[in-house]
């Protein structure tokens, strides 16, 4: 019989209130061996309906997107447009140790579930919130889209054919980065409770993580401006670059 080694997360609960844009973060929690319990409302969760599908047949229960980011959790409907769901989520929240979530800034604080009330029935949790833009700030209300968060981050600056319209990268990129950090966070709030009791509000922009993908653009653009003239125009490396990644090139 193989025994496996226990996981670092094994003890701990997480409610998993998030959409496409958050699922990669509890995916990483589970993956650690917490038990993440994915809250949908009644109906079940629009992502459901993200293909691909097995044999291209619509099927809200065989998404291969859902499964490949909700495996490993277990799953409740819960309505929180109603006073009974909104009871019943301050009451699993009084057992978890973490709550994700991706509702629009304000949101679960005037259903009176935001982490000021959340952390007065349960001062160790940890409330991570993943928005467009952050809790805070000029574009905090503002809605946000991968598309959105590609080009407000500046990655598209870094992408498509020199002369032409810049490009964003075929794979959906906020969910992916957001989602990293925001595990990221919950990790390190989670260590600093270890130490003192206390929880925290861990508060992830998709745009400001998506930042983090530009990691290698300085160095794109100094070797590309090394030869230029003064005053002319730094151009996109694109597909030419070993640093970005752009669309497929057609041979």
């Amino acid at each position: 019989m193989i025994r496996m080694p226990p996981t670092i997360l094994a003890p701990y609960r997480v409610l998993d209130l998030t959409d496409e844009s958050g699922f990669l973060c509890g995916k990483i929690l589970a993956d650690l061996g917490a038990d993440v319990i994915k809250v949908e409302a009644p109906g079940g969760d629009a992502a459901r309906m993200l293909g691909p599908f097995p044999g291209d047949k619509l099927d809200r229960n065989k998404s291969l997107y859902w499964i490949g980011y909700n495996v490993g959790k277990r799953g409740i409907t819960l309505n929180l447009e109603s006073s009974s769901g909104r009871e019943l989520l301050r009451k699993l929240a009084l057992r978890a140790d973490f709550l994700i979530e991706t509702f629009p800034p304000g949101l679960l604080d005037r259903h009176d579930l935001g982490f000021e009330t959340l952390r007065k029935l349960n001062p160790r949790i940890i409330v991570v919130s993943i928005t467009p833009f952050g809790q805070t700030g000029p574009y905090s209300s503002y809605k946000g889209s991968d598309l959105v968060a590609m080009a407000m981050s500046g990655l598209m600056s870094l992408i498509g054919e020199p002369g032409e319209t810049p490009l964003r990268v075929s794979f959906p990129q906020s969910p992916m980065w957001s989602g990293m950090y925001a595990a990221a966070g919950a990790l390190t709030a989670h260590y600093f409770r270890e130490s003192t009791g206390i929880g925290q509000h861990v508060d992830v922009s998709a745009q400001s993580s998506l930042l983090w993908a530009l990691a290698n653009g300085p160095a794109s653009i100094s070797l590309s401006t090394a030869e230029r003239p003064a005053g002319a125009r730094t151009r996109r490396w694109s597909s030419g670059s070993p640093s970005t990644v752009s669309h497929p090139r057609r041979f």
